[in-house]
């Protein structure tokens, strides 16, 4: 979903006219309202990021990345870090590397040598008046649609208590049903012996 898409959408969520919808958004309401509802959704279906670097045979000892310096770095994601060298995609385990503060990994560069990317949570773009309509949303496309929902509540919630309530609940809703979706796993595998296929 894109910022163009959304505001249609919200624009259907009650509006009787867009000028409505408009005259909330140059008093910069719409935007917290956004905002508000896309960093509450990112604690449940967060933004991910990667970050890649190379350590080339130059570099001796101890190599510090401090993912703190990353824009919007909240913490390390759980998908591993992938690494390549001559050609072999490996993929580690954060276990296998020092991690401290759960943000800072250190890399013995004598011991590795190739490409890394390593894979961490972060901060949504907040939306503002300058955010193009093309602008995607960063989260998971499985929260794409609690997006208008969520935003939907806030937008209403001092105008109309009944009406925001209701939106909160359709969020809620999709929510479970998207947390559901997520928490699924992708196939059922049966452990079987070499004998049995």
């Amino acid at each position: 979903m894109n910022y163009g898409e959304l505001k249609k959408n919200l624009i259907s969520k009650g509006f009787a006219e867009e000028a409505d919808y408009e005259e909330l958004e140059t008093l910069g309401y719409t935007f917290d309202a956004i905002n508000q509802a896309v960093n509450e959704i990112n604690n449940i279906f967060p933004c991910e990021a990667e970050f890649d670097f190379e350590i080339d045979g130059t570099d001796t000892g101890i190599l510090k990345i401090d993912m703190a310096d990353r824009k919007g770095f909240l913490s390390l994601a759980e998908t591993p870090v992938w690494f390549e060298k001559d050609g072999e995609e490996i993929w580690r385990t954060f276990s296998e590397y020092d991690v401290r503060k759960d943000r800072e990994l250190y890399i013995k560069s004598d011991d590795y040598e190739g490409s890394f990317r390593i894979y961490y949570y972060k901060l949504p773009t907040q939306i503002t008046n300058d955010t193009p309509e093309t602008f995607e949303f960063e989260l998971p496309l499985v929260a794409h649609n609690l997006i208008p929902l969520l935003t939907a509540y806030y937008l209403w919630l001092d105008d109309d208590e009944r009406k925001a309530v209701m939106y909160k609940n359709d969020y809620e809703d999709a929510r479970d049903i998207a947390l559901q979706r997520k928490n699924k796993p992708r196939a059922d595998v049966k452990p079987t012996k070499w004998g049995d296929i």
